[in-house]
């Protein structure tokens, strides 16, 4: 069971089903509470005040509650995420989205192996409308991972370390091995061997970007199925 919690111009609030019974919880102890002082209560003047008391703070506090516990756990829960093996490199690469209610982007790429996790962010905007994100196997051992509008980095599963690519870096070797990417509202990883190459530049040119062939102004999945 859902609760949906209309906010006006800034949109509604949607809480799940975990969140609604946190609202329900949270007004059964209140009424609880209620009833406990008030049978220790003899005058009538303090039991009404009490009473108008509690019947004020129900509602604030029921919204209140559900709606922190909202922003807490965008904060800490990605709202999409997606991982993958890291063939022969005994890692995995995992690809992280948040709602965040400020300048950050939401992006995340983290690198886990037996001996840590690494967390980096990325710099690109509104993954809600451009999530996808390409991963490239390097003949030494890294991996590249380039994103929209050329937010495009080195990842070291060794070293556990994630730097910006710089441009002009050689690309005619990599091997493509897949691309983040939405499917059915999910963010999931599209293989190599399901579509081809591509990543978005949503329109801005930059010939000394690595991996020129791989890069278009959009990237549409049924136009890149084989």
């Amino acid at each position: 069971m859902s609760l949906q919690i209309n906010l006006g111009e800034a949109g509604t609030l949607i809480l799940d089903e975990q969140s609604t019974q946190i609202v329900i919880v949270s007004a059964a102890g209140i009424v609880v509470l209620l009833i406990l002082i008030l049978t220790r209560m003899q005058r009538t003047k303090a039991r009404l005040l009490l009473i108008a008391l509690v019947i004020t703070a129900v509602p604030i506090l029921a919204v209140c509650i559900p709606a922190s516990w909202y922003v807490v756990r965008s904060m800490l829960i990605p709202a999409k995420a997606a991982e993958i093996e890291l063939p022969d490199l005994k890692s995995t690469l995992r690809l992280e989205f948040y709602l965040h209610w400020s300048t950050d982007s939401g992006r995340y790429l983290v690198v886990r192996n037996s001996a840590g996790v690494v967390r980096h962010h990325l710099a690109a905007f509104d993954w809600t409308h451009w999530p996808r994100t390409s991963v490239y196997l390097v003949n030494d051992g890294r991996v590249a991972v380039l994103g929209p509008t050329y937010d495009d980095y080195i990842v070291d599963p060794k070293r556990r370390s994630i730097e910006p690519l710089w441009n002009g870096t050689p690309s005619d070797t990599w091997t493509y091995f897949g691309a983040f990417d939405f499917r059915n509202e999910k963010l999931v990883f599209v293989p190599a061997s399901e579509q081809r190459e591509c990543t978005a530049t949503r329109g801005i040119t930059d010939p000394s970007a690595a991996r020129p062939e791989g890069r278009s102004d959009r990237c549409d999945q049924e136009a890149l199925k084989y």
